[in-house]
């Protein structure tokens, strides 16, 4: 059998959603809680469903693809290649999530994800810095303002401001 990288990606987010869909149901739920109708496990199990059946979907096309290329191959020219720059660009998206998980408690939510956001669109290869600051600071003052005054959840102001 042979697998490409769309098929590999496609099953190894599979696994990683059910093994999530998993661990959602171990969240402890609070006394009565079991009731409601939405609790702390309604979101992580909405998320684990939605990235299954997305990712079944990503590996039913990418089988499709494959054997409509297969019938219609005239050489190797469709053959996937190692992509240098795209690796190096995942390798760095997951080390800047070590340093926003790593800085979200000293310089606060706000702060941490506008650098966590403009870094990342430097990475992904945006350079205008109009689209920089649009794309992050609006962005994140209304979800900041959405989930600590709407919704009164908490979310950290950081230690390096008091």
């Amino acid at each position: 059998m042979n697998i490409s990288r769309d098929k590999l990606g496609a099953l190894f987010f599979f696994i990683f959603s059910a093994c999530y869909g998993y661990y959602a149901t171990q969240i402890p739920l609070y006394p009565g809680e079991e009731y409601d109708v939405f609790t702390s496990q309604t979101m992580p199990k909405i998320y684990a469903i939605t990235a299954m059946l997305v990712s079944a979907l990503g590996l039913f096309l990418a089988i499709v693809e494959e054997r409509k290329s297969a019938s219609l191959k005239a050489g190797d020219k469709d053959r996937p290649y190692f992509d240098r720059k795209g690796w190096t660009q995942c390798g760095a998206l997951i080390g800047l999530m070590f340093f926003y998980g790593g800085t979200i408690e000293a310089l606060g939510f706000i702060l941490s994800t506008i650098v966590f956001l403009i870094i990342g669109y430097l990475i992904l290869g945006e350079r205008r810095p109009k689209i920089l600051f649009v794309a992050s600071v609006p962005v994140v003052i209304v979800f900041w303002a959405i989930m600590t005054q709407l919704l009164g959840i908490y979310l950290s102001t950081g230690d390096i401001w008091s």
